[in-house]
């Protein structure tokens, strides 16, 4: 069994090109030794947004900060710091920051999802 503590800062951030003013930290992968789940970090600047997608796979969301809101399977939904999501896989989802401050998220994917090299 392999262990990992570590501060979210000292993670390197990426730009997430598919999106708008989002940017992400891969704090927990395979990589890691987790077999089952990756933990994302990401950060959504003012204005910021997401295009409508979907994936094979399921996604837990968990609001640390900030305002925005989600559209889910065409649904809207406020978010704020505490709000948590569960996205069953294949659901088109988008998220958008229409708050003062960045948004920050953890998300949750299968390991089965991450890209290689993460």
């Amino acid at each position: 069994m392999r262990l990992k503590v570590g501060r979210w800062e000292k993670v390197p951030e990426e730009v997430v090109s598919s999106a708008k003013g989002l940017y992400r930290r891969w704090l927990i992968t395979p990589r890691d030794g987790a077999p089952n789940f990756a933990m994302r970090l990401f950060r959504m600047v003012p204005g910021g947004e997401t295009p409508p997608h979907s994936h094979d796979w399921e996604h837990e969301v968990f609001i640390l900060s900030g305002r925005g809101r989600a559209t889910l399977d065409g649904e809207e939904y406020e978010l704020s710091s505490g709000t948590f999501l569960f996205i069953p896989g294949g659901v088109e989802h988008a998220f958008q920051n229409d708050g003062r401050e960045d948004l920050v998220f953890l998300c949750l994917v299968p390991a089965s999802a991450v890209p290689p090299g993460k």
